[in-house]
């Protein structure tokens, strides 16, 4: 059965300044209003969608944002997520209200395994207490979903596994490892951040093996193209989600209703050596702007 997701990115602004932040030279760009995210969360509903997820930026910031929770509730919504750094939601009484209004899941995002780690990558002192406490509030509070998102980077590369070990410790049901967007911030640091493809060779199956040994069966890596995930494919996010998600993404300036067509056209580009790969007409390839930095040597075709 196909699950119809709607992601409504609010708008930019955020309590953190993350050093790899795609959208971090949006951040002046205006925001949605509350009638107009209301309208969109309407329209998600008559689309179809049962999921809403609410992105940013940093969506808890907002001043209406139990508002949108308890409207998504009221026009029918099954699944009402937030992805966020987690800092308001180390207020018990926010945490409370939100589930309360209607939040009933979270992706919580973590960046590393110490506060030293993260604190660095957001470049906010004190967020990763913040993030570990919310994490432990939305716990105590719901008994939806908890996942978390890692941004995979240089510095955090070789700790993924030891940061797949501290969420589970805080009560997450899921991790999902993302291949950074090289926009906004991760292409201005881009030789300081992104890594290259090869790295992750040995920490995928690590990381993979210290969520499974936990109990943890959504391990997923995001963004990666299929020759570097040959040997851990039932860990690919875009693969697991071919014929059962179909999400639609909305901005205040932007509208893509076909997330997984689109950014596979338009986002995405392979190498001429990816015609000799069997995986040719699944993968995605590689992001346009990690091509052009680096070219298509890392990539190698699968018999």
């Amino acid at each position: 059965m196909v699950q119809k997701k709607t992601s409504i990115l609010l708008g930019y602004e955020c309590n953190n300044n993350c050093r790899f932040c795609y959208c971090g030279s949006k951040r002046d760009l205006q925001p949605m209003t509350t009638a107009e995210a209301k309208k969109q969360i309407e329209l998600g509903r008559k689309r179809g969608s049962k999921f809403v997820d609410f992105l940013g930026g940093e969506p808890t910031i907002r001043k209406d944002i139990f508002e949108l929770l308890r409207h998504a509730k009221k026009t029918g919504y099954e699944t009402i997520s937030v992805t966020t750094n987690g800092r308001m939601l180390s207020k018990p009484a926010f945490a409370r209200e939100a589930v309360n209004a209607g939040l009933n899941s979270a992706v919580f995002s973590i960046h590393g395994h110490t506060a030293e780690l993260h604190d660095y990558l957001t470049r906010c002192k004190g967020s990763f207490s913040q993030l570990a406490n919310g994490m432990r509030n939305f716990r105590k509070e719901s008994g939806g979903y908890l996942c978390t998102n890692t941004v995979i980077v240089k510095p955090n590369i070789s700790f993924l596994p030891k940061i797949a070990e501290k969420a589970i410790s805080l009560g997450a049901d899921g991790l999902e490892f993302i291949f950074p967007h090289p926009r906004g911030n991760a292409y201005e640091n881009f030789e300081e951040l992104v890594p290259r493809l090869e790295e992750l060779i040995d920490v995928v199956p690590k990381t993979i093996r210290a969520g499974r040994k936990n109990g943890i069966k959504h391990v997923y890596f995001r963004y990666v193209p299929y020759c570097y995930m040959s040997c851990n494919l039932p860990f690919l996010s875009e693969r697991i989600a071919k014929g059962s998600l179909e999400e639609e993404h909305i901005g205040p300036e932007f509208q893509d209703l076909e997330v997984e067509k689109n950014r596979a056209l338009h986002g995405r580009v392979k190498g001429r050596q990816c015609m000799g790969c069997k995986y040719f007409n699944s993968c995605e390839g590689i992001f346009k702007e990690y091509a052009e930095k680096r070219g298509f040597e890392e990539l190698v075709p699968v018999p």
